[in-house]
């Protein structure tokens, strides 16, 4: 009976952190009140507030649950092209082009990002589990795709910082973002 109400909040999360998705998007982050994402809904605030009390921790959820979806997908390609170099480069093609692709998902990153450094010190404290979380994860699949350890560990806060340094100037509009040539640079510096 248990697991049964777990699921059910779950899709009920699933279902508010979507609804609030297009929301964000339509009307833009500090334009969408909660009473507009639970008016959306069908719901009422109570109801709202009892699974998410502040907007900052659903769009926090909605950011997690992206990311999530992307890092699913990473590893089932990085089982299905197997090691070496070439695999790595497959990957961080894929991985580069779909943060660059997720425009909901970098938008409401960087408005994190924000929150957290004008002051906000529980999404700082969120922000430092959630990168540590970020290296651990491109740190063990970096691991299975090549055998050097010392790659390992050096490449997942550059490769962090590359694609968070990516996600701003694309959403500026800074300039194109040539992927294929990003790529090839991170290799050579595999290589070395």
């Amino acid at each position: 009976m248990q697991t049964m109400d777990l699921d059910k909040k779950e899709k009920k999360k699933t279902a508010i952190i979507q609804a609030a998705s297009l929301l964000f998007v339509k009307k833009g982050i500090k334009q969408t009140s909660l009473a507009d994402i639970a008016r959306g809904m069908g719901i009422s605030k109570g109801t709202l507030y009892y699974y998410y009390s502040s907007k900052n921790d659903l769009i926090f959820d909605i950011t997690a649950h992206h990311m999530n979806q992307i890092t699913n997908d990473l590893f089932a390609m990085i089982d299905a092209e197997g090691s070496g170099e070439a695999a790595l480069e497959t990957v961080l093609t894929a991985l580069v082009e779909t943060i660059l692709n997720a425009r909901t998902r970098s938008r409401l990153h960087l408005y994190l990002i924000r929150e957290a450094m004008s002051g906000n010190e529980a999404i700082r404290q969120r922000f430092q589990k959630t990168y540590r979380g970020w290296f651990s994860s491109t740190t063990e699949g970096v691991r299975k795709i090549m055998n050097n350890q010392d790659v390992c560990e050096t490449m997942a806060p550059v490769l962090v910082a590359v694609l968070d340094g990516f996600v701003i100037q694309s959403m500026l509009a800074v300039q194109s973002i040539p992927v294929k040539d990003v790529v090839k640079y991170l290799m050579r510096m595999v290589r070395n």
